[in-house]
């Protein structure tokens, strides 16, 4: 590779600088204007909320690049026609020029037991072929703790300050049960907060609601409120599911040994069948936690930053006159 290179050094020197021109021009041009000014205010409102003890996701910075450009865009004119998407690319050249780096503010591991998992797998496999089950017919639920007014584990600071002073997160959380089947077909939320009758919902009837609500003291999951929840929200709409789809109503239902799992989940219902998972192995083999628990908390951060950031909007102006007397 290298007698290559040192054979063909003048094509390659010209093609670097080529390229090198090229870039420049094109940094120069997108460097100019709202995209700039759109930049500089963003780096301060991140200093802003570094200084309030505030973490930054990646999510949060790009909303806020975008609101940003878009007002600086609506003052600039109809003739400035320049599109900004807030793209990866466009983030990792702004994280360089500005030296952000990210660090993390909590963490914890979990440990996990892989031998029990593997034997696990084998088991299922064998009851699923000797007992013909399809996929529409293989459902899984777990539940998980949302701290719905959670803060990143992470943000972005400047690379001369090592650290960011900790902060005193939310511990106000709702449980959100979560289930589907193997082809995909999702079963509605069944959530728990402690108040039986929430404020919001003054105006609001529970049925009409997008999630089955229930109320317990401590917001957790107990063995009678998952009975509630296999019985009187799950079965029936497995069973229309299942006759909607011309297919027996005979249900594989897998679960963790959670203590709000009643261990007698297969005496419950006729038509469905329960299979616990071993202790352990729920990050392993848990359907619902390799990516839809995930997902479901990235959409609701998402969604959630993104009011966040619409009600930041009204500083935005002191920011920019703050930043026109520099």
């Amino acid at each position: 590779t290298i007698a290559m290179i040192l054979k063909n050094k003048n094509k390659v020197t010209e093609a670097v600088k080529g390229s090198a021109s090229l870039k420049a021009m094109r940094l120069t041009k997108i460097g100019e204007g709202p995209v700039s000014d759109m930049e500089k205010l963003l780096m301060t409102w991140i200093e802003d909320q570094t200084q309030k003890h505030i973490p930054l996701s990646t999510i949060m910075i790009m909303a806020k690049a975008k609101s940003l450009f878009a007002m600086l865009k609506e003052k600039a004119g109809p003739d400035y026609d320049v599109e900004f998407t807030a793209s990866s690319r466009w983030f990792k050249l702004f994280k360089n020029h500005y030296s952000l780096h990210n660090v993390k503010v909590s963490g914890e591991s979990v440990s996990a037991d892989v031998k029990a998992a593997e034997e696990f797998l084998e088991t299922l496999d064998k009851l699923i072929v000797e007992e013909n089950y399809l996929p529409e017919q293989i459902f899984n639920m777990d539940e998980t703790s949302l701290f719905w007014k959670w803060m990143p584990e992470r943000t972005f600071i400047h690379k001369e300050a090592k650290s960011m002073p900790g902060f005193k997160a939310f511990k106000d959380r709702i449980t959100v049960l979560l289930g589907g089947n193997v082809a995909g077909y999702k079963l509605k939320p069944f959530v728990i907060w402690h108040s039986e009758n929430p404020r919001a919902f003054k105006h609001i009837s529970k049925h009409t609601l997008p999630v089955y609500y229930r109320s317990n003291k401590k917001s957790w999951m107990t063995q009678l409120l998952f009975q509630d929840a296999l019985l009187n929200c799950y079965a029936s709409k497995m069973e229309k599911y299942c006759l909607e789809n011309n297919i027996p109503f005979k249900i594989l239902l897998i679960v963790d040994n959670a203590p709000g799992h009643p261990p007698f989940i297969g005496d419950l219902h006729p038509n469905i069948k329960a299979v616990f998972l071993p202790p352990n192995t729920t990050s392993l083999i848990q359907p619902m936690d390799q990516g839809v628990i995930a997902a479901f908390k990235a959409y609701y951060l998402r969604r959630t930053f993104a009011q966040a950031i619409a009600a930041t909007e009204e500083d935005t102006d002191a920011i920019l006159e703050g930043l026109q007397h520099l």
